[in-house]
């Protein structure tokens, strides 16, 4: 087991305009690297960051989150979209967030593979009735799989489209010596399903495309009824790259581990040692709480105690 962990910048929004000095706390709180997110926005930003005190072992796409020519932030382009355009410059990001983790010595970059776009109401909605506890009623079951149903529609089409990016990004990754992440997501309308997931790794190169666990998007989909957790890390555990660590309650996930409902001694059974542990932590998360998470990781075996890990080296 590792005593590395990485905090993310998603906290440092509203708290941070200059990140180095974010690095500077990370360091003082217990956090021995830093993933940087969508809130850096600018290649002035990421080399600030990267100046700090910690290394960036991963970057997550698209990293700068700079404007994109369809008008809107290169974070939400579709890598898996069926306007040719699009995807091709979604890909451009991620071909730059490669070169930028290779310049900066990141091990890997995280990859959200798009979605079949069906629009957010209904998940507003479903997640709006999931905190009405609503969950048991018809309404509930009905609108459940209505989505996956209008996902259906369409989806052979776009996972085609998420896999020709795996396959136009794969060699700028191996030449790079950069691991590229596919990550558990939060909405059911996103890639990979807990189905798609093993399309994605089977047609890949283990040594160049790992999965990327996120524990608050996994506990979503359980908790919404669809996927359960477990099964995802049972799945996909030997492919297993990077986690993103957080916590779900009945507001949200994104939260400070020990602040929801996850079970973080499951999660510690399926960790390898080699695996980037991340803390992405809402902005909304407390100083003092986010203080607190490596303890509370070291607790439930996520992380070695940073002594311990030095003696048993």
């Amino acid at each position: 087991m590792t005593a590395q962990v990485s905090l993310s910048t998603m906290w440092a929004r509203g708290h941070y305009d200059d990140l180095y000095e974010f690095s500077c706390d990370a360091a003082s709180w217990g956090y021995t690297a830093i993933e940087a997110n969508a809130y850096v926005t600018s290649f002035d930003m990421l080399e600030r960051l990267a100046a700090g005190p910690l290394p960036l072992l991963s970057l997550h796409n698209p990293i700068p989150n700079e404007q994109s020519s369809f008008g809107i932030k290169s974070y939400d382009l579709n890598l898996a979209s069926l306007d040719e355009d699009e995807r091709v410059e979604a890909v451009s990001f991620v071909k730059q967030s490669i070169l930028n983790a290779a310049r900066l010595g990141a091990l890997a970059i995280v990859l959200h593979m798009g979605h079949v776009p069906i629009g957010k109401a209904m998940q507003r909605q479903l997640h709006d009735m999931w905190h009405d506890d609503m969950m048991g009623s018809e309404a509930y079951r009905e609108l459940q799989w209505k989505i996956p149903a209008l996902r259906a529609e369409t989806e052979k089409q776009h996972l085609d489209r998420a896999l020709q990016t795996l396959r136009d990004v794969e060699p700028l990754a191996r030449d790079s010596g950069v691991m590229l992440g596919v990550e558990t997501r939060h909405n059911i309308h996103e890639f990979p399903s807990i189905d798609e997931a093993v399309v994605m790794l089977d047609e890949t190169d283990p040594d160049v495309v790992g999965y990327w666990h996120d524990t608050g998007h996994a506990a979503t989909h359980q908790r919404l009824g669809y996927a359960v957790h477990e099964d995802w890390l049972a799945r996909y555990s030997d492919r297993l790259i990077g986690i993103h660590l957080h916590d779900l309650n009945q507001e949200r996930d994104h939260q400070c581990p020990g602040n929801g409902e996850i079970d973080w001694q499951m999660i510690a059974r399926y960790l390898p040692e080699s695996a980037i542990r991340v803390c992405e932590l809402g902005e909304w998360n407390s100083p003092e709480g986010v203080q607190r998470t490596p303890a509370v990781l070291e607790e439930n075996g996520i992380i070695l105690p940073a002594e311990a890990f030095s003696a048993e080296r």
